[in-house]
């Protein structure tokens, strides 16, 4: 039995079936053009679909033609859409397909732009997690354990985070842990060292700084403002 909106696909196939009658390329996107079937506008395609389908003046469209037309302008245009979100910041997979599902794709669709783009080394997840983790622990001074929950909530996987953060050797990341400590907490070490231990420890920690990070830059700290051993003090760390 045909139901209602097997009637409208019939009526809304018939509408851009017959014959190419003029093409003309869109003003305010270069790359996407209109085309007109018997003197009436029917759509607009992308130049890549326009020439993949042979889409020329005379050329006559059925119905299946018109459905193989519309699924491959659909396929080009999650793939625009996509390098659109990459042009503002590199993205996971996962982010990907989350933005494609959420402006309407067919998870076939999503699927498959996903591998074009893997193709075309637009998308790299082990790449992206190794560029995200310098980055938060250079740039922003983030803690491996920061960076870790970060990577995992983009969606990446085990062995591209473990490998990500492979490259971030444990001096490094002290060096950057004690700057923040240092510049942000030792007018408190040097006013009231037990004080600027716990406000330290609870700062770095928050930041994503491993206990023996933390540990070793208040001890350093510590021992500059006087406090020689750590352990003589009425703190505990973890």
């Amino acid at each position: 039995m045909e139901t209602d909106n097997d009637k409208e696909t019939e009526q809304q196939d018939a509408v851009q079936c017959g014959t190419i009658t003029k093409i003309e390329r869109q003003k305010r996107v270069k790359d996407r053009y209109n085309l007109y079937i018997d003197d009436q506008y029917a759509f607009s395609v992308h130049e890549d679909v326009l020439i993949k389908h042979r889409l020329v003046k005379g050329a006559e469209i059925g119905v299946e033609h018109f459905r193989a037309i519309a699924q491959a302008q659909e396929r080009q245009q999650a793939y625009v859409d996509a390098i659109r979100l990459l042009s503002f910041r590199l993205r996971s997979e996962y982010e990907l397909k989350a933005r494609l599902k959420e402006k309407g794709y067919d998870p076939q669709v999503a699927a498959e732009t996903l591998e074009r783009l893997r193709r075309e080394q637009y998308v790299d997840d082990s790449q992206f997690a190794e560029q995200l983790a310098m980055q938060r622990i250079r740039s922003q001074k983030k803690g491996r354990n920061w960076v870790r929950q970060e990577l995992q909530h983009k969606g990446l996987q085990p062995e591209h985070i473990a490998q990500a953060l492979e490259q971030v050797d444990e001096e490094t990341e002290y060096r950057y842990a004690f700057e923040l400590a240092f510049k942000k907490y030792r007018s408190d070490f040097a006013e009231d060292p037990l004080k600027g231990r716990r406000k330290a420890a609870g700062f770095l920690m928050r930041r994503g700084y491993s206990s023996r990070i933390a540990t070793r830059v208040i001890r350093e700290l510590g021992q500059a403002y006087g406090e020689l051993d750590l352990e003589e003090a009425d703190y505990e760390f973890e």
